[in-house]
């Protein structure tokens, strides 16, 4: 029996600056291009040099965006002033990186110190908020001197060739002013003179960030006139001692910070104010036009959009379906009111003289929920790309490691990997970057919880989430935080960080290290360079994110931490998907791909699954995972939800759940290349198909094991190939014990991933060969990159197998240099044909990566 993972994030947020949300309009003006990496990986433009900006080093000439553009994003290279480059650095807090007693000459030395560290270890970008409560004391009070002066802070990072990524807030979470259970950065004086902007929850009283109730821990509510007049002050006030830098070493805006109500329970805790209330039922307004509409979908009589009141809690069990799209609706005028929100603060940095192209706007979120154990705590707004990238490009945070009941590397090891590629291909379906993800908190450590410890986050981690994430398509992205500092009352601010609060640098500052100086040698081509990926994608559908009640799958849970789940699944059986949402994704798209794995909760919305049932009908293989979608989001049954949940007739058996504390059980499985019993998780749904299908899983009976009701099939009559899998098979991956399973256990799932990608004619491109190893490829026009991870908690030499040479960019007859560019150790010269029969041995440590470097030989 599995321990599980237990998640103290349910005190508060879970990091730095923590979780996911959003919604809005407008356009992206200083992203230009189009064209996302296409399966298979194809070259884009060769070339060299590395991280520009950083003490002048390399990067070759671009042709840039527009005339005169400074900063612009194009066919997935960031650009500044014509040259591509590769943001690579951290976050500093000038204002926790300070004298005690707020010495400037000493607060100034230690920026100047740390500052200069960081170009050591080859960054050349520092990102900063800017803490509105730490510059204003009182109405008019005003202070931007000493410890304080911001525009100091900034002319240092410029002198040192740094670029920068002003985040001016005014919302900053970073467990400021006094650490863990707090959230900047709104003058308390300010929150305390204006409770009628204050977010309220559904019993009418203040809302509260704090778990204990602190009195200065009230939040505004986002629209109220006063609080955005006080933003629109502030933004003159901070943003005037930069805005010499534009056009110059100031590169981007970071608009607010991972907006998303506050990592507040939104059934029942925010936002019931006035003001956010006239918002949600604007919204039902604009959706549905006429109550008459609303009426029909909701079962109800209101003769006006007024008499419609929100949700006070959220959906269970017993809800009744009919009421899920009032609740869905809730949920979605939040994600609306944050990006309307996101919409008046871009307005006002606009009028401050901040547009692009002389700034980039970027956005950001953490893309997880809140859980306590396996189960979402509250229901939070988890990231919703459509929502933010309009505003700026969303910025991803990335946080695999936040318990402290576990020891192992990563509490959710395929985070990176997955969510790399869900943020890229929103951003490109968006405000077409042409394929080009950034990392607003790349995780840099982590604080301590109250009484219950501070999580281990080794350097390893911190190796790791550089290879997936760089690995896997992130052209950019700062540490949270560089440097540990202290808090607004004194009290230390310890994350564990590169370095220290005395300045000195640790372990983790050595593996930054590495990276900037491999960032400056390769960073230029790997913006150029495109992932080799199967034609395969794991699809999965944003509008999964409201919770909805009445089902056996808790849709965050699902959303955010099973679909990377899927991802880690096939990547330990050798192959490297796609990563597409549904909503975003058109039906060309989704042909390109020869198998397409799904996740359906049994609610499909109609433009959904028309391209799932049309995806079929013209030969891929669907694999449907948990329910056949027999109704849409309207929870009725509708054409395209009949077509779909058709294409896997069969009489439904019932359900059985896994109830002990693993959530784990087994089913028997039957397929070509294994026979046994295989790990379920969650939950089982049993089945009795019709027609023409091959069973390979079914209900494993008590007391003898026996096959009982089917669990999974395939059919492939009528030239559509469709499997159906009742259960969830991949869950662990994406959990800490991912690192204890045993090896019998991996080779079982795996198994089953090779089988049906078989059936879809697709095979690994390259692979590792091991049990916890891993191997997948970048390549540009002038280099082939291979991304190599020893999971393994013991020294490995991982063999490497090269299976399809036209795909990563290799000819039989070349000869090519080979070496190991993290460690910088040659692996001699091999031609195309050598490498396909032999392979490549990378030597790795305990839980290590490494980047292997083909190049032809001259």
């Amino acid at each position: 029996m599995r321990r599980h993972s237990f998640s103290l994030a349910f005190l508060l947020c879970a990091c730095g600056s923590s979780a996911g949300g959003g919604g809005g309009s407008g356009a992206s003006a200083g992203v230009a291009g189009s064209g996302a990496s296409s399966s298979g990986g194809t070259g884009a433009t060769s070339g060299s040099g590395g991280v520009a900006g950083a003490s002048g080093a390399g990067g070759t000439s671009g042709t840039g965006g527009a005339a005169g553009a400074h900063v612009v994003i194009q066919n997935g290279e960031l650009r500044i002033d014509g040259v591509p480059t590769f943001l690579y650095g951290g976050d500093l807090h000038y204002f926790r990186v300070r004298d005690a007693a707020f010495d400037a000459a000493k607060t100034e030395a230690l920026w100047v110190e740390t500052l200069d560290l960081m170009v050591s270890a080859g960054m050349n970008l520092v990102t900063t908020y800017a803490a509105w409560d730490y510059h204003q004391k009182g109405p008019g009070q005003w202070d931007f001197t000493g410890a304080r002066d911001v525009g100091k802070f900034v002319d240092l990072a410029c002198a040192r060739g740094l670029k920068v990524v002003f985040k001016p807030g005014p919302l900053i979470t970073g467990e400021w002013p006094r650490g863990f259970g707090t959230f900047g950065a709104v003058p308390a004086w300010w929150k305390q003179a204006h409770p009628e902007a204050l977010a309220r929850k559904s019993n009418g009283q203040l809302f509260n960030y704090s778990p204990t109730g602190a009195a200065d821990q009230t939040q505004p509510t986002y629209l109220h006139p006063t609080y955005l007049a006080a933003v629109k002050e502030w933004y003159a006030q901070v943003l005037a001692p930069v805005k010499k830098h534009l056009g110059g070493c100031l590169v981007a805006i970071q608009v607010d910070n991972e907006t998303n109500l506050y990592w507040g329970n939104r059934y029942g805790d925010v936002d019931y104010s006035e003001v956010a209330l006239t918002h949600y039922r604007g919204f039902l307004q604009k959706k549905y036009t006429t109550v008459a509409a609303l009426n029909a979908r909701y079962g109800k009589s209101y003769s006006s959009f007024a008499q419609v009141a929100p949700p006070g809690s959220a959906p269970s069990w017993t809800t009744p379906r009919k009421d899920n799209p009032w609740y869905a609706d809730w949920y979605w005028a939040g994600q609306a009111l944050s990006g309307e929100y996101l919409g008046e603060l871009r307005k006002m940095l606009e009028m401050e003289g901040f547009k692009e192209p002389d700034v980039l706007f970027f956005t950001n979120d953490s893309p997880f929920t809140l859980l306590f154990t396996d189960f979402s705590l509250r229901n939070v707004l988890v990231h919703d790309g459509p929502t933010k990238n309009p505003i700026g490009l969303a910025g991803l945070d990335l946080y695999p490691k936040q318990f402290t009941t576990n020891s192992h590397l990563m509490d959710q090891p395929f985070q990176a990997d997955y969510f790399v590629r869900l943020f890229d291909q929103a951003g490109d379906q968006v405000v077409a970057t042409g394929g080009y993800a950034y990392a607003a908190e790349l995780q840099g450590g982590f604080y301590a919880y109250p009484a219950l410890g501070q999580p281990e986050v080794r350097p390893a981690a911190t190796d790791q989430l550089l290879a997936r994430s760089i690995g896997r398509g992130l052209k950019g992205g700062a540490f949270y935080v560089i440097r540990d500092g202290l808090n607004a009352d004194g009290s230390k601010y310890d994350y564990q960080a590169a370095i220290g609060l005395a300045g000195n640098t640790t372990a983790r500052f050595t593996v930054m290290k590495r990276w900037g100086a491999f960032l400056q040698k390769h960073g230029a081509d790997l913006l150029r360079a495109h992932e080799v990926r199967n034609r395969v994608a794991i699809v999965t559908n944003g509008l999964y994110a409201a919770p909805q009640g009445n089902l056996l799958d808790d849709m965050q849970r699902l959303l955010t931490i099973e679909q990377p789940a899927l991802f880690g699944w096939l990547a330990a059986a050798g192959f490297n998907p796609e990563v597409l949402d549904l909503r975003l994704t058109s039906a060309a798209t989704l042909a390109q791909q020869k198998a397409v794995f799904y996740l359906n909760p049994d609610f499909v919305d109609d433009v959904g699954a028309q391209k799932l049932v049309d995806y079929v009908g013209q030969g891929g293989l669907l694999v449907n995972f948990l329910w056949p979608g027999r109704v849409s989001d309207a929870w009725q049954a509708t054409a395209a939800s009949t077509a779909l949940s058709g294409l896997f007739n069969a009489k439904d058996d019932g359900s059985w759940q896994w109830l002990n504390a693993s959530r784990e059980g087994t089913v028997n499985a039957d397929f070509p290349g294994f026979k046994g019993e295989l790990e379920s998780y969650w939950y089982e749904s049993k089945w009795t198909p019709s027609g023409s299908v091959t069973p390979f899983s079914w209900e494993r009976t008590q007391p003898f094991g026996t096959n009982g009701s089917v669990v999974g099939w395939l059919a492939q009559d009528g030239g559509k190939k469709r499997a159906f899998i009742g259960t969830h098979v991949a869950t662990r991956f994406n959990q800490d014990d991912y690192y204890a399973l045993p090896t019998a256990e991996i080779q079982r799932a795996t198994a089953l991933a090779r089988y049906l990608l078989g059936v879809a004619g697709e095979s690994p491109i390259v692979e590792a060969s091991g049990v916890r190893e891993l191997a997948w490829a970048r390549r540009s026009d002038a280099r082939t990159y291979l991304f190599v991870i020893n999971d393994n908690a013991s020294a490995k030499t991982v063999h490497v197998k090269l299976h399809d040479l036209a795909a990563l960019g290799l000819v039989s007859g070349t000869s090519y240099s080979v070496s190991e560019a993290l460690n910088g150790q040659s692996l001699g010269s091999k031609t195309g044909s050598a490498l396909s029969v032999s392979g490549i041995d990378v030597a790795l440590g305990p839980e290590s990566p490494g980047v292997v470097v083909l190049e032809k030989v001259p």
